[in-house]
């Protein structure tokens, strides 16, 4: 199979390249004179392209919300390109609503995305208005629209024996209804 077939199934670069593998065994004799035999076996070798999961979020909801503290969820969906599984063994976010910073956390041990295909979950977070304006207070009760901005980084993994551990950072932003539940 040649790379560009491998390239169209994405178990390749579509960038052309050769990795030459080669196995020289020779056999010498008992007198340590020149090799009776050799062999020789080269192959061209390909190795899977990996792109990064993409994130997007779907809906940020209100919870509950009190005086002090806003309980809110943060859909977010999580797509897999790779012809593998991807697995989020470590997720640490910062999202920013209307230019203001809403919550920060991480998480671990996250989820496994099966190959071409997305998953989606939710973040459950925790707002907190004791050093933020009232205004802020006041549009999310309300369920205003928000500009938001989430961006972090995550660890991934492949499940590929020979492909490492990854970090892929994502910055999202855009404007979101503020749902209710």
């Amino acid at each position: 199979m040649d790379i560009p077939v491998l390239a169209a199934e994405d178990l390749a670069p579509a960038d052309d390249y050769e990795v030459n593998l080669i196995l020289q065994l020779e056999l010498y004799p008992s007198s340590g004179a020149e090799p009776l035999a050799a062999i020789q076996v080269s192959g061209i070798a390909a190795f899977p392209g990996v792109r990064p999961p993409v994130f997007s979020i779907t809906a940020i909801a209100i919870l509950q919300a009190e005086l002090i503290n806003t309980r809110f969820r943060v859909s977010l969906k999580i797509d897999n390109p790779n012809p593998f599984p991807l697995d989020l063994s470590s997720f640490k976010y910062l999202l920013h609503g209307n230019g203001r910073l809403w919550a920060e956390g991480s998480e671990r041990n996250i989820i496994q995305i099966p190959p071409k295909t997305a998953v989606s979950g939710d973040l459950h977070l925790l707002m907190n208005f004791i050093d933020m304006k009232r205004d802020l207070l006041d549009q999310i009760i309300n369920l205003v629209n928000v500009n938001y901005r989430f961006t972090g980084e995550a660890q991934v993994s492949t499940g590929v024996e020979y492909l490492p551990l990854f970090k892929t950072g994502f910055n999202l932003s855009g404007y979101s209804e503020v749902l209710d539940k």
